[in-house]
């Protein structure tokens, strides 16, 4: 019983996480899949393009991060999440762009034909949102199911 609700909490919780990532606040933005967590956290407090989305490490040490808020995870809990999001090999920090260059139709992305592909959402250099959000709801889906399960 204990492992379903667990389970079902990580499921709810991720699904927030995705849909803050996801939802019309980002849905045309996109993030570096490639920079690390120190390249994107200066770029949102140096930069007047980039803001932060969210800092994973942050929002599950104290519950708040960027756009986005969850459960605060002990230690032992941290270091479980952490290690199976790590696998799924995205950024641990997300900025996206609040200057961006402006296309046809106010975007830029939707008028690139790799989107309608996999590499919107490849993890390599620029990827979007809209096209990640079911990678990152996987993601952190089994990373907050491994911190609930988690013996600690």
């Amino acid at each position: 019983m204990r492992i379903i609700r667990s389970i079902s909490r990580a499921t709810v919780l991720a699904g927030l996480l995705a849909l803050t990532l996801a939802t019309s606040v980002f849905a045309h933005e996109c993030y570096n899949a490639s920079a690390s967590a120190q390249g994107n956290l200066s770029k949102a407090e140096h930069s007047q393009t980039w803001v932060l989305a969210v800092d994973v490490r942050e929002l599950i040490a104290t519950g708040s991060s960027g756009f986005s808020t969850g459960p605060v995870l002990n230690a032992c809990q941290q270091a479980a999440f952490l290690s199976v999001y790590a696998q799924s090999g995205l950024p641990l920090v997300f900025t996206t762009g609040a200057r961006q260059a402006v296309g046809q139709g106010g975007v830029i992305a939707e008028n690139n034909p790799n989107m309608a592909t996999t590499l919107g959402g490849n993890n390599k250099g620029i990827d979007h949102f809209g096209v990640a959000g079911g990678a990152i709801f996987d993601a952190v889906s089994a990373a907050y199911g491994a911190a609930f399960g988690a013996s600690c």
